[in-house]
């Protein structure tokens, strides 16, 4: 069985269906099992899915509860870029 570590290198391409289904297999087995791994999965999944609605309306304002440093360090990384 994989160990959670080994999980973690191959989660991105287990959600994405971008494995040999050996590996495919071994991973979904391991979540079977793994409590804390399925809860992994799950906030990860949470969090791309609110990372994509970052896109929705563009041209909105961001609104007046995001703290003005991450409005900053957001910009400034943009502009490093």
């Amino acid at each position: 069985m994989l160990t959670c570590k080994e999980f973690d290198d191959f989660m991105v391409d287990y959600l994405d269906d971008d494995l040999p289904a050996w590996q495919k297999f071994m991973c979904w087995l391991h979540v079977k099992m793994c409590r804390e791994c399925v809860h992994f999965v799950r906030e990860y999944q949470r969090t791309i899915a609110l990372g994509k609605t970052a896109y929705d309306a563009p041209d909105e304002p961001v609104p007046d509860s995001v703290p003005e440093e991450l409005i900053k360090a957001a910009l400034a990384h943009r502009d490093n870029k």
